[in-house]
């Protein structure tokens, strides 16, 4: 049954498995044949502007390049290709779990074979050929199922076909995109290529739409190809709430393992409405439907059907388990075990390649089983009667395929499509229609070499609001920061209350300093935790071309203002009159400001360590062994002149000491403190007379 075929019986049915399907196919086009008018601008040359003067545009006619191919929004003519392609990784079959004595072996083990230098230079080392030569092609429109056992390369693939290419050694063989290279996706066009992985990342405080509304807003083009950005995002918003089944939960979070959300088909669905908004034209879907039930895989894969159909987007995706129903959804399918190409072609045309090999497929199992597990000699079944000798071993079963007609044919296609891209000069249509769509090309000729569609003040605006947003979502957690900080308050302004001016109170009046600023740097921790958990949501936007990380990072840097000052004002009100700090206003609000610039400053020390640590282990460690020097280099515990010069540097370069040197300036710059007991000289039984004293 062909995809179309498989598609309109579940239109008519909505049921799959006794569950009903949340997306509509034909309900989909139908929503999506309202935005038609009125919300673009099309190119036009000066001279036929007046010819044009009047008449509405069709914004899918624009987006889909020329006049007989009416496209949708969001559609390019990509299509993707890869020839002879053969990935390197390494070699970890010689890893062993660390000890204590690893370093040390590591070290001396570095001494004896020169740090991997000569390994290096020579290109070599302990690589590892994780594919042989695959090739195949995936037209706009198309949708491709990679099958194979876990551990056979279907990651690796998708990986590098998604343009992850980073974590591999070496990668021989041609991959295009429309007839642009790798490099120049990655670095002009980063959007237009997405990976997923099985994880949906997402903001889990976030809502639906506001998960949607952020990548469109991100995605949209510039006011040269539409004349109302506003009435446009709001269509599309709703064109997709309409087209993936999410009406229904749009103001409910997204939510995550550890906070309750929409369901897990419904986020799966979120993620492929997201990939719309951001106008990606080449999705590359990896192990996505594991833990969903068959209805929600089916609502899922049907998803992908519709970006397929509607959008022309050219789609690959690995779906382990998949039943015959989602199995029919696909165009054509590519089985490939320990890194070798077994089958790449027709979906429909698969079973019957391989029973043309002696291998039956018994009635009672599903294409995608039978095909993932041809290698495996006690599942497998032999057509009965078959005379000549059937492939046993993946090797024997790659040589087949390379010595069949149908790879003779898949190649012949390659060839053909790849001849067509460059006939049809996609690469200069891509570059055009994607450079018209950036923001602020006109006042700087850079922007169209930017992988962002908005300009990064743009960006920046958007976070802000979107961060502000997060944080108004979180009410719990803001009103602990409050009862932490008005709690601690009260406990340390007891320990200090009613300091007297006097000598006596000299020493603990620095202590109530210093424990006052350690109070901000041990709220701020929580940075490390925030940073971490929400990193991989931030990859993903990147590569998605939404925004950039460094206006992430601004954006949340400014919105760390007002709840910082919310929580250092619940702490200086109550903790400063507690202990009698002189009570002026000039000295007050002075004390206020440094607190609240050491908050600030440590949460950005505190986010960098987050951003930089590879897990929360590792930023907890970090974290906790930077506030440790942190605090004893403070000047308090111990004078600088007693400071072991090797670690002095360390006062120098943390904010803690810069900070409590200016509370302490602060604090005794006009205070009267007089001299009472024992630091009256002379002293002693018989000096009991203070003009005697001094």
């Amino acid at each position: 049954m062909s995809s179309s075929d498989s598609v309109s019986s579940f239109d008519e049915t909505g049921m799959s498995f006794g569950e009903p399907l949340h997306v509509n196919v034909s309900r989909a086009s139908t929503r999506f044949e309202t935005i038609q008018q009125a919300h673009s601008r099309q190119p036009v040359s000066p001279g036929e502007e007046e010819a044009l003067a009047g008449d509405g545009f069709d914004l899918r006619s624009w987006l889909h390049g020329r006049e007989k191919d009416e496209g949708p929004p969001f559609s390019k003519r990509f299509g993707l290709v890869f020839r002879d392609l053969s990935i390197y990784g390494t070699d970890v079959s010689n890893k062993h779990i660390s000890t204590l004595i690893t370093p040390f072996w590591k070290l001396i083990k570095g001494v004896r074979y020169g740090w991997g230098i000569p390994e290096m230079l020579s290109g070599m080392g302990s690589k590892r050929k994780l594919t042989h030569g695959f090739s195949g092609e995936v037209k706009e429109g198309e949708m491709l199922l990679v099958l194979g056992r876990p551990g056979s390369g279907c990651s690796t693939l998708l990986r590098v076909l998604g343009n992850r290419r980073k974590t591999y050694t070496k990668i021989d063989g041609k991959v295009s995109y429309g007839g642009l290279s790798p490099t120049e996706v990655q670095k002009h066009y980063r959007g237009e290529v997405v990976y997923n992985a099985e994880e949906d990342q997402h903001f889990p405080t976030l809502s639906v739409r506001k998960t949607l509304e952020f990548a469109i807003q991100c995605k949209t083009p510039s006011s040269k190809v539409l004349k109302d950005r506003a009435g446009y995002r709001k269509e599309v918003l709703d064109m997709l709430f309409d087209m993936y089944g999410l009406r229904g939960c749009a103001d409910t979070i997204v939510g995550n393992a550890s906070l309750r959300g929409v369901s897990g088909g419904e986020r799966k669905r979120v993620s492929i409405a997201e990939q719309v908004a951001a106008g990606a034209a080449i999705e590359v879907w990896d192990g996505s439907t594991r833990g969903l039930d068959s209805s929600s895989a089916l609502d899922y894969v049907r998803s992908l059907r519709i970006n397929a159909d509607t959008l022309q987007k050219a789609i690959v995706a690995s779906i382990y388990q998949a039943s015959e129903s989602i199995y029919n959804l696909f165009d054509k399918v590519m089985v490939i075990d320990e890194g070798r190409q077994l089958y790449f072609g027709p979906a429909s045309d698969a079973v019957a390649y391989f029973e043309a090999l002696g291998i039956r497929k018994p009635s009672r199992q599903t294409s995608s089983d039978f095909l993932t597990g041809l290698t495996q000699l006690n599942e497998r079944h032999t057509v009965p009667g078959f005379t000549g000798h059937v492939p046993q071993t993946a090797e024997e079963l790659e040589a087949a395929w390379l010595e069949s007609s149908e790879c003779a044919t898949m190649l012949e296609q390659v060839d053909e499509f790849e001849a067509q891209i460059e006939h049809d000069g996609r690469s200069g249509e891509i570059r055009e229609l994607v450079d018209r769509t950036k923001m602020g090309t006109e006042q700087m000729r850079l922007r169209r070499k930017s992988p962002y569609t908005t300009t990064f003040a743009y960006q920046f605006m958007l976070l802000v609001r979107r961060e502000w947003e997060m944080q108004l979502g979180m009410p719990v957690i803001i009103g602990y920061q409050v009862v932490y900080n008005a709690v601690f308050s009260i406990i340390l302004g007891t320990i200090f209350i009613n300091l007297p001016q006097t000598t006596e109170g000299v020493f603990r009046r620095g202590g109530a300093l210093f424990t006052a600023l350690l109070l901000s740097t041990l709220t701020s921790q929580s940075q490390v935790p925030r940073a971490i958990q929400g990193r991989l949501t931030v990859y993903k936007h990147k590569f998605l071309g939404l925004a950039h990380p460094a206006a992430l990072s601004l954006a949340q840097s400014l919105l760390d203002i007002p709840l910082a000052v919310l929580n250092v004002t619940v702490f200086s009100l109550i903790f400063y009159f507690l202990t009698n700090l002189e009570r002026t206003a000039p000295h007050f609000f002075t004390f206020f400001l440094y607190i609240l610039v050491a908050s600030l400053t440590l949460s950005g020390f505190f986010r960098f360590i987050g951003n930089i640590s590879p897990n929360i282990d590792v930023g907890h460690t970090i974290s906790g062994l930077g506030l440790l020097c942190g605090i004893l280099y403070s000047g308090y515990l111990q004078p600088y002149n007693q400071m072991h010069p090797w670690f002095i540097w360390f006062s120098f370069i943390f904010p803690l000491p810069y900070a409590l040197k200016a509370l302490l300036a602060n604090e005794f710059r006009s205070l009267r403190i007089r001299c009472v007991g024992s630091s009256l000289i002379p002293g002693g039984p018989g000096f009991g007379n203070i003009a005697n004293q001094i």
